[in-house]
């Protein structure tokens, strides 16, 4: 059989517009002679769309997209992920849902068995699960209809104390199904690729089947979905493969001889640049923004930032703005103007010194000897506000510059610093900040070398280093994976060789300042475990370690 892997970029809600789509890449499937377009999970509505399943004029309007989909007649079959209702008097009322559309109507439908509900995950709040998964006849061929985390179940790539009661493919095995179609919208972290063909590679041998895998290409809100699609022989060998970080559309026919395609090349930190960019792509284009502003200090955090935003916007549509104070060096200013030149990004001036002087005077008086963190928060308020006024004004957003090391322990100033519509490196720690800026020099200076050799500074007093306040980055950041991605306890921590008092005091900084976190922009996720939804901890909480 000829299968199109239609491997698209919806955006969540504009059911009208992903109808469209669908109907593009199943006319260009035709014309390439696929007899089966496939497409990703709950592809009419785009992933995840979260509480607007709880309008009813929502999941009409999904199911109306649904039957004038089929109403075209087209001379291809269709599977197409969208959200069904529940047609049992008991459970919830919706259905995360796969339908074959074929020959006019909808020739077939398959509900998700496995909802996962963990990390950013929560489809049991809103999804009723399948209690089976029958194949299908199609074309000659027995076909199994999957969704998602259908075909996870018993794999590495599931949390490994998660157990389900039903496991579809152990049905679809059973019932000898000769090729298992699976759609998805799996949202990308470091690594997960590599880990998603190899655990499907096992599952087609063992299954003795061809398995399709259409997975959602884009970003929605904090999640990057980075595609990556592939289609898979019964003996494991990938035959087909669409392309990262983007739209595809790639043609398999499970009749003929797979030709042998060479393994992707790994580069970690690249696609870690590569979905950032598309993050930051689609949070504005999705929104309907074509330009940012942000501040450009002459430090690494804003640099990077600014060579993620010219990369995905064009240069043309960044602002880098340079506000400095009376603490702020020379070096810092000409990092700044080096790096905006070296991008090819705009620039503007705008000294806090008059704002700053105005905050002071209200409260009372000049500012005193030994810069006292009040004032200190004052400077980075001062920035943060002329930073939102500009983007009122020229309706830009503005993108927040912190990374995981520093929002984690509190380095950050509420309404200052973290102000913003967007934080784009909120998942990335300092050392791995460090690794991308060397990746955008690979072939040439973007960051200029002073930025990256320079010990990092806030600048907000005089002689001021980060160290005088933090760690060093590299024994912080160590401590802070081990606590928040691996789930590490502090004892643990602690024989991994640090002091127990700096661990300690490192971990209590981190459950101190969840109130900060809660009031921060979205940040993009590229790990297992970023700060934003798919972290719920309570901000009033005492420490149970000690």
């Amino acid at each position: 059989m000829k299968i199109a892997i239609a491997q698209i970029n919806p955006k969540v809600g504009d059911i009208a517009a992903n109808a469209r789509k669908i109907e593009a890449f199943a006319r260009r499937a035709l014309e390439l002679g696929a007899e089966l377009a496939v497409f990703p999970e709950l592809a009419l509505t785009g992933y995840p769309p979260l509480d607007l399943v709880e309008k009813k004029d929502f999941i009409d309007a999904n199911l109306r997209a649904l039957a004038g989909l089929a109403a075209l007649k087209l001379d291809i079959a269709l599977a197409v992920g969208f959200v069904d209702r529940n047609p049992a008097a008991k459970g919830k009322a919706l259905l995360n849902s796969i339908a074959l559309l074929h020959k006019g109507r909808i020739a077939a439908k398959r509900a998700k068995s496995l909802l996962p509900t963990y990390d950013i995950f929560d489809e049991a709040r809103y999804f009723e699960p399948a209690a089976g998964n029958r194949p299908l006849k199609f074309k000659g061929a027995l076909i199994g209809l999957t969704v998602c985390e259908d075909i996870w179940a018993e794999t590495a790539l599931l949390p490994s104390r998660l157990l389900y009661r039903n496991n579809p493919v152990k049905t679809l095995c059973r019932a000898k199904a000769s090729i298992v179609i699976n759609i998805s919208a799996s949202p990308f972290y470091r690594g997960k690729g590599a880990k998603r063909r190899a655990i499907l590679s096992g599952l087609a041998r063992k299954m003795k089947a061809h398995v399709v895998y259409v997975n959602q290409a884009g970003a929605n809100d904090e999640l990057i979905f980075d595609g990556n699609s592939f289609a898979l022989t019964p003996d494991g060998r990938v035959s087909a493969r669409a392309s990262a970080f983007s739209e595809d559309l790639v043609l398999v026919d499970t009749e003929r001889p797979a030709r042998r395609l060479p393994a992707p090349a790994h580069d970690e930190t690249g696609e870690i640049r590569a979905a950032l960019a598309l993050g930051i792509r689609d949070y504005f284009r999705k929104l309907g923004f074509t330009k940012a502003v942000l501040g450009l200090s002459g430090g690494i955090d804003s640099a990077v930032v600014a060579a993620l935003a010219a990369e995905a916007l064009g240069p043309e549509n960044v602002t880098g703005v340079l506000m400095p104070s009376e603490y702020t060096s020379r070096r810092s200013g000409a990092d700044a103007l080096r790096t905006a030149a070296n991008l090819g990004i705009r620039t503007r001036t705008i000294p806090i010194k008059p704002v700053y002087g105005a905050f002071l005077r209200q409260l009372g008086g000049e500012s005193r000897p030994g810069v006292s963190l009040t004032e200190q928060n004052l400077q980075s308020r001062s920035r943060g506000g002329l930073l939102m006024a500009l983007s009122n004004s020229n309706g830009w957003l503005a993108l927040a510059t912190g990374n995981k090391s520093e929002i984690a322990v509190g380095y950050c100033t509420l309404y200052g610093d973290t102000a913003g519509a967007l934080a784009p490196i909120a998942d990335l720690f300092k050392t791995e900040v460090y690794k991308l800026a060397a990746h955008f020099n690979r072939d040439g200076e973007v960051i200029p070398e002073a930025v990256i050799r320079r010990p990092p500074t806030a600048e907000l007093k005089p002689g001021q280093k980060d160290q005088d306040d933090l760690p060093p980055y590299d024994k912080l950041d160590e401590i802070l994976r081990l606590y928040l991605e691996e789930n590490r306890p502090p004892a643990e921590i602690v024989k991994r060789g640090f002091a127990r008092s700096l661990v300690l005091s490192v971990l209590r900084r981190v459950e101190a300042n969840e109130f900060k976190r809660k009031q921060l922009p979205i940040g993009l996720k590229v790990t297992e475990k970023s700060f934003g939804y798919g972290r719920k901890m309570p901000i009033v909480k005492a420490l149970w370690f000690s």
